[in-house]
């Protein structure tokens, strides 16, 4: 169950090194066509379901807080979604934003388990989890409904990338007492 874990919080460091990178673009050039960007983040999503799709058929074995099967084929099926409507400003937060929130509370899940264990880490990874709820819900309920700017966007993905990114360095840390929970 270490290694699966471990490869799970490698699948989202990268993911949010990919984040990072769009946000960056997206933020610089704001007048990039929203066609590109939306492919791109499609993309994204494809690869980190894939991987992670990959990563349990390889090793399948009952991991009680997390299906890699089953969250890597709903991040495909956005990623389509995505890919399919790429022209849709309306589509395109309201999809990462859910993505956001479900991944959210995965990592809301293990900082629980790291509370379970009296480790003091589950606070500051319970905060950060918190932050990009909200941030997926400002993505959902904001940027459908308003003008949507790509500018915003960008900042969103940075702000979901860096708080992941922190996420994962906490938790590859505590693995042995996240493991422990679930065993």
């Amino acid at each position: 169950m270490k290694s699966k874990f471990s490869k799970m919080m490698n699948i989202s460091f990268i993911t949010s090194v990919w984040f990072i990178i769009l946000g960056i673009t997206m933020f610089i050039l704001r007048n990039n066509k929203i066609d590109r960007l939306a492919l791109i983040t499609a993309g994204i999503f494809i690869f980190y379901g894939g991987a992670n799709m990959i990563d349990d058929y390889k090793a399948f074995k009952p991991f009680y807080f997390f299906d890699g099967f089953t969250s890597g084929l709903l991040s495909i099926i956005l990623g389509v979604i995505i890919a399919i409507n790429r022209e849709s400003m309306i589509v395109l937060p309201i999809i990462i934003g859910l993505w956001f929130i479900i991944s959210s509370t995965f990592k809301l899940r293990m900082s629980l388990a790291l509370k379970d264990t009296n480790n003091k880490a589950w606070v500051p990874t319970y905060v950060l989890s918190l932050v990009t709820i909200v941030i997926g819900l400002y993505l959902i309920v904001y940027l459908s409904i308003s003008n949507i700017t790509i500018f915003m966007l960008g900042i969103s993905f940075i702000l979901f990338a860096i708080v992941d990114i922190i996420e994962v360095f906490i938790f590859k840390k505590n693995i042995k007492a996240i493991v422990r929970v679930f065993e």
